[in-house]
């Protein structure tokens, strides 16, 4: 007889000693098996109820037919809740029993026959928010999950929580009034690999990984690793997705909100990849988190947008796309601070951007905004990059383990307008640089306005019309984006002075060196933010400063089908 077997055939009222009994028996046998379950996110007025659903998803060949967890709340924001099973439950035959506590509900649910419960909505939480409550966004967790299948062998399960926002725009800040940028020490803010998360992260910032299908609500203000403020209105992120097979997309937006038709960062082939985004933040700070496949998952921050006047912030000022660093000796036989020689295994080197000789970067700069293209000699575990000064952070900002050349752009915090890059194998590797964040000076400083995360140009669709769609890029292609006249992404202003934008390639198996984004109206740059030698997806963020008309001009050095989304802008 399996452990939860002698417990399911009896039907009284469970109390919690045995529930804890029944976990601990459980983690003795557990082994690996993918199972999530993942509790829905609302919107509710103090007073008013709402209705959660917790959805199952099961992959591989044992199925659960009991399940088990564990709903926490505050009570002082939730005075009354209880929970019913689900659809897919109730097919399979089976009932729920709760025991409640203080600020939780440990529910069982199993019925006495063999059925298993397929994929589907499992549960239902019932709740009502209190008249009181001032709190503008309630975390309703989803935790202590175990199931076992109909011979009672014990299975693992992944969940996540959700947010009740009882504000009047459960959508997070909107557009609103422009945004300051505030830098931080660069910090792993999510891991969920076992091995590397020495820090202790519990709970949506550490492990297990995601599971297919999986939602996960990180309230980013409660990190107990990363010190990361409330009155954060949009996130500096950067994204690693290390694979557990095909990973199609990630996508990352803010809690409360459908999820949107955007990709953060994709790796089909199932490599390990990075990328940046700004992230606008959804009630409470918090973000959802989406994966369509198996993999792990690392955030690190960087810093935030913020309305406040009660941090020091700043603004940003747009520069000609310029290449900084350049360390391949056939592409720059300068040998200095600012050219070759390549990286070697282990070694830091500083970089003090206004003394470049090749891009005029003025002084005063609190943060860069960047594309670094590595080119390995080998396999590069992992490239950092942080302010001068401080101590190496736990931190990525770039991974090719297979050698690939691969570029990210991001937000570089620095300190004395320097910046330290380390890398871990040897490789060359590039720098370029499209502006910088200072000191508003009442003229020429830049406010971030955010945006709903929307799809701008898609040359797979045919639904998108004329510059926005097809056809495919051919080889050696500019083409013109008069970004204000997007079709399907209301709210662009025509007064927008850079973007912020993700980039897709989709070379189709051809090699694709790379990509330029520039403003309209100037020369084509001698940089790109995008490449794809080995004709693979790849997806990069960027800002691009606009030119005339608000447009921006893409080139392709060879054949591709493009998909850009656009987050944000910056204006005046």
């Amino acid at each position: 007889m399996g452990p939860l077997r002698s417990v399911f055939r009896d039907g009284k009222a469970l109390h919690p000693w045995l529930l804890l009994s029944l976990a601990v028996s459980l983690f003795n046998g557990a082994f690996a098996q993918s199972i999530s379950l993942s509790l829905s996110s609302g919107h509710a007025t103090p007073g008013s109820a709402v209705e959660l659903e917790i959805a199952l998803r099961t992959t591989g060949t044992l199925l659960p037919s009991a399940l088990m967890f564990t709903v926490t709340y505050s009570s002082a924001d939730i005075p009354s809740m209880s929970v019913s099973a689900g659809a897919v439950a109730l097919s399979a035959g089976k009932s729920i029993y709760c025991s409640p506590n203080t600020g939780s509900l440990a529910c069982i649910l199993y019925g006495l026959n063999r059925t298993t419960i397929p994929d589907g909505v499992a549960a239902k939480v019932h709740l009502t928010v209190a008249a009181t409550t001032s709190n503008p966004a309630i975390v309703v967790g989803l935790n202590s999950s175990l199931a076992s299948t109909a011979d009672g062998l014990p299975l693992a399960v992944q969940t996540s929580g959700g947010v009740i926002s009882t504000d009047s725009s459960p959508g997070g800040t909107g557009q609103g009034a422009g945004l300051r940028f505030v830098p931080l020490a660069p910090c792993r803010v999510l891991e969920t690999r076992p091995e590397y998360n020495y820090q202790g992260r519990i709970g949506p910032f550490g492990p297990p990984f995601f599971a297919a299908k999986e939602t996960r609500v990180v309230p980013l203000p409660q990190s107990t690793v990363c010190r990361i403020p409330a009155s954060a209105k949009a996130y500096v992120l950067n994204v690693t997705l290390v694979p557990r097979g095909r990973a199609d997309f990630l996508t990352i937006w803010p809690t409360g909100e459908d999820q949107p038709s955007v990709w953060t960062v994709r790796s089909p082939d199932g490599l390990v990849v990075a990328n940046s985004a700004i992230v606008r933040a959804g009630p409470f700070g918090s973000l959802s988190v989406y994966s369509s496949d198996n993999t792990d998952l690392i955030l690190d921050i960087a810093g935030y947008f913020t309305g406040s006047t009660d941090v020091p912030g700043f603004v940003y000022y747009p520069l000609s796309p310029c290449r900084v660093v350049e360390t391949r000796s056939i592409m720059r036989p300068t040998f200095g601070p600012f050219g070759p020689p390549s990286m070697a295994t282990g070694e830091t080197r500083h970089f003090h951007f206004p003394s470049s000789p090749y891009c005029q970067v003025p002084s005063g700069a609190a943060a860069y905004s960047v594309t670094i293209t590595a080119v390995p000699k080998g396999p590069l575990a992992f490239l950092t990059a942080w302010p001068t000064g401080d101590m190496r952070p736990n931190v990525s900002s770039l991974n090719s383990p297979s050698g690939r050349i691969l570029a990210n752009s991001f937000l570089m915090p620095a300190a004395g307008d320097s910046i330290d890059v380390y890398t871990y194998d040897e490789t060359d590797f590039l720098i370029d640089i499209n502006g910088y964040f200072a000191p508003d000076n009442g003229l020429t400083g830049l406010y971030y306005f955010t945006l709903p995360q929307c799809r701008v140009m898609d040359t797979t669709n045919p639904a998108f019309p004329g510059v926005f769609g097809g056809p495919v890029f051919p080889d050696n292609t500019s083409r013109t984006l008069p970004m204000p006249n997007a079709p399907f992404c209301p709210g662009i202003p025509a007064s927008a002075k850079a973007y912020a934008v993700n980039v897709t390639a989709l070379p189709s198996g051809s090699p694709m060196p790379y990509l330029t984004a520039y403003p309209t109206g100037q020369s084509r740059p001698v940089v790109s933010f995008l490449n794809a030698f080995e004709g693979q997806v790849v997806t990069n963020s960027v800002i691009v400063p606009a030119g005339t008309g608000g447009a921006i001009d893409i080139y392709s050095y060879r054949r591709t089908n493009i998909v850009l989304e656009i987050s944000g802008y910056f204006s005046r």
